[in-house]
């Protein structure tokens, strides 16, 4: 089975933050963002050997391998496919 997604990409112009708890709450918040014609993608396929998870950056050429049962480390590589 495969998922596929698609997102377009937004620029972060103001406030960045301000708009998330616990900081909008104390003080309210407000932000300015712009979408521009571009979008991240994603896959996310199942394979038959499951005790693995690959994160896989196309763009830059890059691929790491976890054992399903240990936790994803943050470690510079990938970290914000990790998230």
């Amino acid at each position: 089975m495969i998922y596929r997604s698609k997102s377009p990409l937004r620029l972060g112009l103001a406030g960045g933050g301000t708009d998330v708890s616990p900081y909008s709450d104390e003080y309210g918040g407000a932000i300015l963002n712009a979408t521009i014609n571009m979008y991240a993608y994603t896959t996310l396929r199942f394979i038959e050997d499951g005790d693995k998870i690959i994160l896989q950056a196309k763009d830059r050429h890059e691929a790491f391998e976890y054992d399903v049962q240990e936790q994803l480390p943050i470690d510079g590589n990938l970290d914000l496919l990790k998230g």
